[in-house]
């Protein structure tokens, strides 16, 4: 059976992904949720007491409910106070804004005329195992005359991505310059980087097997999550595993950037262990009992016929009098 509104008015638009947090928002959500999407369609401003009010909820349970559909990453905050600002240009990766490839007399000038650079290629090349070609050379040059970087810094990300991870030197020129776009230009910081990046593959190899994600390279976002889960959020792996099977239920496969909703979640509800999952697990069954009832008692009908045979009653032994 199709259906469709009478009113000639415009229609709410709700996201589609709100389909799959049916089962986790209770009628205060929904309630919220709706209004959200009229202000959104008459093009007003959201205010929490004015729904509250509107929606005979208290502006805590409005406040939860807006907190429970940011958290799934339905909503999003306007952070914009002067709706015409401009937007700032897109600074150019450093990477993008290097001189143009060196030539064999440059390199030879800058070999003849700094030993240090001499010796750090001797000794890049020992670490690395083979003799380099003009182009590997080159980027040795490019790492230490155009970033500044230190013999020991060159020296380190050959032996962490080169030796050990067995990428090109291409890979870890390119490595290099997010580094110092990122601050990391000392070789003591980057020690410390290469510490935690050996940490974070570590349990990065067990999430990429729990989502199937298999072989390939992860996404910039899905690293992005992956960093979050474990640093910003300091959820274990029972944790994560419990957000992969929340996810398989709701939308029948496995997402991290799925997960990565339910995660925030939790983190801004205070959630840090497994066990605190669980225990909002056992809470939730008993909010949307809760919910029901009032609703039952709010939306009670009677019984149209016995009213009307009461109704009779009182007609008949009216007449009688």
């Amino acid at each position: 059976m199709k259906l469709h509104f009478q009113k000639e008015e415009p229609s709410l638009a709700l996201p589609k992904s709100c389909l799959a947090l049916l089962s986790d928002a209770d009628a205060a959500d929904l309630r919220v949720l709706l209004h959200i999407a009229a202000c959104e369609a008459e093009n007003t401003a959201f205010d929490i007491g004015t729904a509250a009010e509107a929606l005979q909820l208290s502006e805590g349970e409005v406040r939860s409910s807006v907190k429970f559909w940011r958290g799934a990453g339905v909503l999003k905050a306007d952070s914009a106070k002067g709706g015409g600002a401009k937007k700032p240009a897109e600074k150019k990766p450093l990477r993008e804004k290097r001189a143009t490839r060196l030539n064999t007399d440059e390199l030879c000038k800058i070999a003849e005329t700094d030993s240090e650079f001499t010796a750090l290629l001797d000794m890049a090349q020992q670490t690395a195992g083979w003799i380099f070609n003009t182009g590997e050379i080159e980027i040795i040059a490019r790492l230490y005359s155009e970033l500044k970087l230190s013999g020991e810094y060159i020296l380190a990300m050959i032996g962490c991505f080169v030796c050990r991870k067995e990428k090109p030197l291409r890979y870890m020129e390119t490595v290099a310059y997010k580094y110092v776009e990122k601050g990391i230009t000392s070789a003591d910081v980057l020690e410390e980087r290469l510490r935690w990046l050996e940490r974070f593959e570590g349990r990065a190899g067990r999430i990429r097997q729990m989502f199937g994600i298999g072989g390939r390279d992860l996404t910039a976002d899905e690293e992005k999550h992956l960093t979050d889960w474990f640093d910003t959020y300091g959820f274990d792996d029972e944790v994560i595993r419990l957000a992969y099977e929340k996810t398989v239920k709701q939308i029948g496969k496995a997402s991290v950037n799925y997960a990565n909703t339910i995660l925030r979640s939790w983190h801004e509800e205070g959630i840090k262990t497994a066990r605190d999952v669980q225990e909002k697990t056992k809470k939730a069954p008993a909010k949307r009992a809760d919910n029901t009832k009032k609703s039952d008692i709010a939306t009670q009908s009677f019984d149209v016929n016995d009213a009307f045979q009461k109704a009779l009653e009182r007609s008949y032994s009216e007449e009688k009098k």
